[in-house]
């Protein structure tokens, strides 16, 4: 499998970040790379929610379903993949200074045997890091949008 972790300072309260980061309805206005979120359970939001969505990597669009473990209020939640590509993701919430450290971890495997791993390494993995990386700053530009405060 391959991990690929990134964190971010958001200067907003943590309630705060962690409220609108857990909205699966916000997801497409700062996640880039997938879109298309419905509600697979009447569960709306911690253990046991299921969302279906598309995610789209190497020019491709994927159908993926993902259910909630481990969530706790302003601390996170692990998502593990129900359908489509193999993956695992952890997104955490912790007090820094005045705001906001956000980390969102994420495992995953191509299902591509023997070619998988160079795929991947030349291509998957590096899209997925920049993915990561503009949403972790848009979902930050939100907060900055909100108060008038210049980012950093």
């Amino acid at each position: 499998m391959t991990h690929i972790k990134h964190s971010i300072t958001i200067e907003a309260p943590v309630d705060q970040v962690f409220n609108y980061a857990a909205d699966y309805r916000k997801w497409s206005e700062w996640f880039e790379g997938v879109s298309d979120f419905k509600l697979t359970t009447q569960i709306t939001q911690g253990n046991g929610a299921r969302y279906a969505y598309k995610a789209r990597v190497m020019g491709l669009s994927a159908p993926v379903e993902t259910e909630i473990h481990d969530f706790v209020q302003n601390r996170g939640w692990t998502g593990i993949s129900t359908k489509g590509l193999a993956h695992r993701t952890r997104w955490s919430f912790e007090p820094s200074g005045n705001g906001t450290k956000f980390t969102y971890a994420m495992e995953y495997q191509l299902p591509v045997p023997l070619l998988g791993s160079l795929l991947d390494s030349l291509f998957a993995r590096p899209q997925w890091r920049k993915i990561l990386e503009r949403s972790l700053n848009n979902l930050r530009q939100h907060f900055v949008s909100s108060s008038g405060t210049p980012a950093h």
